[in-house]
Order: structure tokens, then C-alpha cells, then sequence
């Protein structure tokens, strides 16, 4: 698909859901704000405005977003009876446990540890532990995404291969730029900024799509 049909494309998504995606956007960046005025000691301390913090206001917004798409895809599942809604469901059922008990810093650490692996291009053996975790996990939301793929309809199709597109950015920032923000030395504030923001956005899009995606094919 040319590049000016996927911008065609994602103005009459963004057109069609103004509303709902500025209301989430707009939250976003309040959120956003907060932590920057927290960095910047513009308002009292308060590591719960940070949106690094595990467990705090903009996390728990997070963890709103990601139930919500659970529950719609959930939904789905029900009235359509695909396995491809299911899958995704799935898929963010584990986003939502990751998020909000650290699943992968914990297994990571212990993979770190029971393998030896010793830190390397300044990632602590940990992140290493982390990446292998994420890989294997990868792996298995990949093979079931293509099998549940195979036997979707063609709406499940749809909804799949838009939801991979969001999930790659996504892992963008939540991966890739992590990573970043671990091995480059300086910059520290700013790429946690743009992780966790950005992970933020992406899944207010991500709610969006999946919500217009519901009420388009009209089960409420």
C-alpha cells in the first residue's frame, strides 16, 4: 500500500473518531504535563504524577485503556465467535498483567540470573533477561496470531492486520525505545518521556480502533 493511501486512510480513521481520540489524547497529555511539571518542580513532589511510576495516575489511566480493549475484544469473541478476537484478548490480558504487576522485569531478572549473563553495551544482564522474555512471548502471540489469522473472517482480518500495525509502534516504544533510555548515558529524562508517553498514545489509538471497530459492527 502506497504511503499516500495509508495517510488517506488514517485521516478518515482519525476523522470519523475525532472526538473519542481527542478526548484520549487530550488526558494523554495532561498526564504528560503533570510529569513534566514534576520534573521541572513546578508543582510539589509527588512520584504518583510521574508516568514512570508503576501503579501511579497515569498508569492506572493506562491500565483503564487496556482493560477496555480486553473487554471489547472479549465481546467480540463473544458475538462473533472467532478465535482471532480471542488471541487478542489474550494478547492484552497480558499487556494489562505486565503492565501493572511487572511480569517482565521480574521473570527477567531471574532469567538473568539462572542463566549467568553478564552485562554487555552498557544493558544489565536483566535487559538481556527482559529481551529473552519478550522473545519468547513474541513468539507465542505471533504463531497464534497467524493461525487464529487463517481461519478469521475477513473482519477479523481487518481488525488483525490494522491491531499488528499499532502493536509494532507500540513495541517501539515500549522496547526499542527502552532500550535507548538504558544504554545511552545522557538524555535520561527525555527518553523515558517519549517511552512511556508515547506507549500512552499508542494505546489510546489502539482503544479507539478497537472501540470503533465494536460499534461498527453494531453489538452493543
Amino acid at each position: 500500500m502506497k504511503l499516500n493511501q495509508v495517510l488517506s486512510k488514517a485521516f478518515i480513521f482519525l476523522k470519523k473518531n475525532k472526538a473519542l481520540v481527542t478526548l484520549l489524547i487530550l488526558v494523554d497529555f495532561v498526564f504528560i504535563l503533570m510529569h513534566c511539571f514534576l520534573l521541572w518542580n513546578i508543582i510539589d513532589y509527588n512520584l504518583n504524577f510521574s508516568i514512570e511510576k508503576d501503579l501511579g495516575y497515569a498508569e492506572f489511566y493506562q491500565y483503564l485503556k487496556e482493560f477496555g480493549i480486553l473487554s471489547l475484544l472479549l465481546y467480540l469473541f463473544y458475538k462473533q465467535k472467532q478465535l482471532i478476537y480471542l488471541v487478542w484478548a489474550i494478547i492484552f490480558l497480558y499487556l494489562l498483567l505486565d503492565d501493572s504487576l511487572s511480569i517482565h522485569e521480574n521473570y527477567g531478572f531471574y532469567l538473568a540470573d539462572y542463566l549467568n549473563i553478564q552485562p554487555k553495551f552498557n544493558l544489565r544482564p536483566e535487559d538481556f533477561g527482559e529481551l529473552l522474555f519478550f522473545a519468547f512471548f513474541a513468539f507465542l502471540f505471533f504463531i497464534s496470531i497467524v493461525f487464529a489469522f487463517l481461519k478469521a473472517d475477513l473482519k477479523g482480518k481487518l481488525i488483525t492486520k490494522k491491531l499488528f500495525l499499532l502493536f509494532l509502534i507500540l513495541a517501539f516504544f515500549g522496547i526499542c525505545i527502552d532500550l535507548f533510555h538504558i544504554v545511552i548515558p545522557y538524555g535520561k529524562n527525555q527518553l523515558a518521556l517519549i517511552e512511556d508517553g508515547g506507549e500512552m498514545v499508542v494505546m489510546s489509538f489502539i482503544f479507539v480502533y478497537v472501540f470503533s471497530f465494536y460499534y461498527s459492527e453494531k453489538v452493543l
